[in-house]
């Protein structure tokens, strides 16, 4: 099988090309990284090939197709994922997570596009939420991941894709993930803190999957027949002041929660999602969260 990954060099795209099974050819994208060259290397990924691309420049898109052919499978990761930016700079989240996708869209040759989308589009809603739930989100970040949905849905109409598959994806913890909520928390219990600090009230809803499930689930969903599909990808809706304090748990560590002033540039989730991807695909996570958890403090160590 000979897939094109886009956002090769993001967190999910890392863990990806070092998980994936060796048997699938895999031609990935990225455009700024400095050590996605370095790290193919390192980790003898003989079955990937880099190539360098703005997916919002129209030449540098029909010169990667020009290059490499047609695909029958497109995993799409790019796209910015800094809610903070799109709210400060917000059409350079436009740009990056919808004009960048219609220029690929518009330019290429593939038959099936898998899209990571956000359970951030059902931002607004409150309880347990489904594909079928009304959307009206004000986020700047989940307004141009739903764009970037409904531009999925305009070219399948148009018939330039054939079939899809729009996960809206709740979010995930692993390797490469520096900068993330999760990888500081553990960060903090390996460090003996004693306190945490929380924005808010810690009813804030979070929903992380390992990252070695996330690459499962998306292998998962390349290897099936099943398409033109939207549905939702987590594993355990949990409150951040649970998260916490399952995280401290699977740790074997005590601490204290500190919880100060909401920030304005972070989003409060007050939904749920149903996880449907899991009976859409026959999915079974290979990690609780805890067992997660365990895993990625151990590789931080």
């Amino acid at each position: 099988m000979k897939i094109l990954l886009t956002g090769a060099s993001g967190f999910i795209g890392k863990n990806f090309l070092e998980l994936a099974p060796k048997n699938i050819e895999i031609v990935a994208v990225y455009n700024n990284s400095r050590d996605i060259q370095d790290f193919v290397k390192e980790k003898k990924l003989n079955n990937v090939t880099l190539h360098k691309c703005d997916l919002s420049n129209e030449e540098e898109v029909k010169s990667l197709f020009k290059k490499h052919g047609n695909f029958d499978n497109c995993i799409y990761l790019a796209g910015n994922v800094n809610i903070p930016l799109s709210i400060k700079e917000p059409f350079k989240d436009l740009n990056a997570n919808v004009f960048a996708l219609i220029n690929f869209l518009k330019n290429s040759n593939i038959s099936r596009i898998i899209y990571m989308s956000s359970a951030a589009v059902y931002e607004g809603n409150k309880g347990k939420v489904t594909s079928s739930t009304p959307l009206n989100p004000h986020v700047p970040y989940s307004i141009s991941k739903l764009l970037g949905e409904q531009c999925i849905l305009a070219f399948h109409n148009s018939k330039k894709i054939k079939d899809y598959a729009i996960i809206r994806f709740g979010g995930a913890f692993g390797k490469y993930s520096e900068h993330k909520f999760m990888t500081q928390l553990v960060r903090q219990f390996l460090n003996n803190s004693k306190t945490i600090e929380v924005y808010g009230d810690g009813t804030n809803i979070i929903n992380v999957m390992y990252a070695k499930d996330t690459v499962n689930a998306l292998v998962k969903c390349l290897k099936s027949s099943k398409k033109n599909i939207i549905a939702n990808l987590g594993q355990d809706n949990m409150t951040i002041t649970q998260t916490v304090q399952r995280t401290a748990n699977a740790l074997e560590k005590k601490i204290k929660i500190s919880y100060t002033k909401k920030r304005k540039d972070q989003k409060y989730i007050s939904f749920s999602t149903d996880n449907s991807f899991y009976k859409i695909f026959s999915f079974k996570p290979d990690y609780s969260f805890e067992n997660g958890i365990r895993e990625f403090a151990s590789e931080l160590k």
